[in-house]
């Protein structure tokens, strides 16, 4: 199978590459087809007529997003849109990622893929709307919503807890903020399980995300802990998110409920700590 893969030097768009290796692949950097501009997007898909799009590629700076609005929408909205476009006129399936970022956090418990959605900020609302778009469209399209996307590359939180705990002696991280730890291995492997049984019967959206949760704290208890035996977990302090303010509000509950992926796809997943663990074997 030939497979059209956007973003290969972000976090997933890696991973990708590395799992799907048997497969014909095409990976698109942003100096191969610039997401803001649906010319370059159409013609990169008409150029390599592939079997399957898979688009992990996305405008993440959360905070940023506020200042840059405009380009946020373009990359999260308008681009996903193009690429439904060209995967309904080729008649191919089209898997695009989207966030837990799209809901409020308000919800006591995990949320569910029909659940109402309320972003926050710039960065939830685009995202929300590249959904909606790329649904609009129609087409046999696959929405992954996944969440606290990390890796060995890029900028993430494992990799700045890794780091912040050989730099200082003492940490403080936000314990009122839940959500699922989710490592770009994790979700390539999925996919790689899921790719064989894509059919006209099982399109939507789905949550893409091991099974458990965690809080920003114990996430990075759990990083400092396994990589850092020197630094002292004690001196890894509980703060509340208005003690670490930040230019977005953050969903003070993402978790995200992953039980309708599983029963669609058979996929048996691990919990969230056994992806924490191979990230740190391979780092």
């Amino acid at each position: 199978m030939k497979i059209l893969i956007t973003g290969i030097n972000g976090q997933v768009g890696h991973a990708l590459m590395q799992q799907l290796n048997d497969h014909e692949l095409v990976g698109l950097t942003r100096q191969d087809c610039d997401l803001t501009e649906p010319d370059q997007i159409r013609k990169a898909i008409d150029q390599h007529q592939p079997d399957l799009i898979i688009n992990p590629a996305a405008y993440t700076k959360v905070d940023q997003a506020e200042d840059e609005p405009e380009l946020a929408f373009q990359i999260n909205r308008d681009a996903p849109k193009v690429m439904a476009e060209k995967a309904r006129e080729y008649n191919i399936p089209f898997i695009h990622f989207s966030t837990d970022y799209v809901f409020d956090g308000e919800k006591e418990e995990a949320y569910e893929e029909d659940n109402p959605t309320h972003p926050l900020g710039i960065y939830g609302q685009s995202k929300y709307a590249g959904e909606e778009a790329i649904q609009e469209v129609g087409g046999q399209n696959y929405i992954c919503r996944t969440s606290w996307v990390y890796s060995t590359i890029g900028h993430n939180f494992f990799l700045t807890m890794k780091r912040l705990c050989t730099e200082r002696d003492e940490l403080k991280v936000v314990d009122d903020q839940v959500g699922v730890p989710t490592s770009n291995q994790f979700i390539a492997r999925q996919i790689q399980q899921i790719i064989p049984q894509l059919n006209e019967n099982n399109v939507g959206i789905y949550h893409l995300v091991p099974d458990g949760s965690s809080s920003w704290y114990e996430f990075a208890k759990q990083i400092i802990g396994q990589t850092n035996p020197q630094f002292n977990l004690k001196n890894l302090y509980q703060i509340q998110t208005h003690e670490f303010p930040t230019k977005t509000k953050r969903p003070k509950n993402s978790i995200l409920n992953n039980a309708k992926i599983k029963k669609s796809f058979n996929l048996t997943l691990n919990n969230w700590q056994a992806g924490l663990e191979k990230i740190i074997d391979e780092a």
